[in-house]
């Protein structure tokens, strides 16, 4: 609990940064335009007592705000969490059709429509977020992310981590080492990377829509499932799942993204507003994730879930899957492009262990060096107001 009134301590003093998000709008054309973002979260989280935005759902808020801060006027965002249109994987095609603007999309629903994506997911490859943060914002991401714009004509706006690091539960026995996976059956999301890890170990993978991961836990359908801890707590996982193993055995991506044939239609100042929006939302989606993370694990705990942190040796053994999968990616995508992103990993590896941090933007918009330490002094403040606004808002409501 001291934990958590630090942190709103923290939230209170930071918003006073708020300011500093913020640019004044060119008003060029009087054309109004609306942009309607698929969010498949809710709008909120439990953190144990304490709630808090969904981190994905606070970027589309902070896209949202930005966007009709900046544009006089013109521009309306309308969000629709909790998976109202369909499933991301239906909003990501409307989004290619035209229909839908813009969608909040994972690596793993990318990755069925553009499968290069998936070496974003290659097991224990990221030792830390900066490091993570650093690749996605790198000259080699952005020629990924111009790729994707010209193949699947998804412009991508933000990207950020998936909620943090990717571990795994079961209520079978504790995972202390990879020994410990075999025979157990794990439901995956729908990606072939994961599938082929999970075989590396001995175990079954089950690629399951989330939305039927606690029936599935629950029915004995599956043993266990691998997901980050706010997302492990937020699906109540705790309650039919007893192990929790700080494997990190990935750490997701998730992407804003808007419909470029829409951006292009855009007047020239009202594209600049989007872009800098984007910028906003990853500063509101990687800021949340850092700073909730340790909130999810500790709340896990306080819910009974064991919750078994692997030796440096112990978590050496998981590393034997890395190699068998690297080799079934370069079969899938070419040997050649999976060489390439490798070397892209180590360059910004060391540039991250130089003090080269991570630079925020979104593609082809970095804005400077940045940690992760930087990322959750500056996120807590637009959560801040973020979470203010968007409960007075729902109050206002009721009322």
């Amino acid at each position: 609990m001291k934990k958590i009134k630090k942190l709103l301590a923290i939230l209170a003093v930071m918003t006073l940064m708020t300011g500093c998000l913020s640019t004044t709008a060119m008003a060029v054309s009087n054309e109004n335009y609306t942009i309607k973002v698929y969010c498949g979260n809710a709008p909120e989280i439990s953190l144990g007592s304490y709630n808090a935005l969904d981190f994905i759902f606070s970027g589309a808020l902070a896209f949202k705000n930005y966007c009709e801060s900046n544009s006089g006027g013109r521009i309306t965002v309308e969000i629709y969490p909790s998976a109202q249109l369909g499933s991301t994987q239906e909003a990501l095609q409307q989004c290619m059709q035209g229909t839908l603007e813009c969608v909040m999309g994972g690596d793993g629903e990318t990755a069925t429509l553009y499968p290069n994506i998936q070496a974003m997911s290659i097991p224990y490859l990221f030792n830390n977020r900066d490091e993570f943060y650093a690749m996605q914002d790198s000259e080699y991401m952005k020629s990924m992310y111009a790729d994707i714009e010209t193949k699947l004509g998804l412009k991508t706006l933000a990207a950020s981590d998936n909620g943090g690091f990717r571990n795994f539960s079961n209520n079978v026995r504790p995972i202390h080492s990879a020994a410990d996976m075999a025979n157990m059956k794990i439901r995956t999301m729908e990606s072939p990377i994961y599938a082929k890890m999970l075989e590396s170990f001995g175990a079954t993978a089950t690629p399951l829509a989330f939305t039927e991961l606690y029936s599935a836990l629950q029915t004995g359908v599956v043993d266990g499932q691998e997901n980050s801890p706010g997302t492990t707590l937020n699906a109540s996982v705790h309650e039919v799942n007893k192990y929790y193993v700080l494997d990190g055995h990935a750490i997701s991506s998730v992407f804003l993204y808007m419909d470029v044939n829409f951006y292009n239609k855009l007047p020239a100042d009202l594209q600049k507003v989007v872009v800098d929006a984007g910028k906003t939302a990853q500063y509101a989606m990687r800021g949340g994730n850092c700073a909730n993370e340790a909130l999810a694990l500790e709340s896990l705990a306080d819910n009974g879930m064991e919750v078994y942190a692997p030796t440096a040796e112990e978590k050496e053994t998981f590393r034997v899957c890395q190699e068998p999968v690297i080799e079934w990616l370069k079969e899938q995508i070419g040997a050649e492009t999976v060489d390439e992103f490798m070397a892209a990993v180590e360059t910004v590896k060391t540039g991250a262990e130089t003090g080269a941090s991570t630079t925020l933007g979104t593609a082809g918009n970095a804005t400077g060096g940045m940690n992760t330490i930087t990322y959750v002094a500056i996120a807590v403040a637009v959560v801040a107001v973020l979470f203010a606004g968007y409960t007075m808002s729902k109050n206002k409501k009721k009322d």
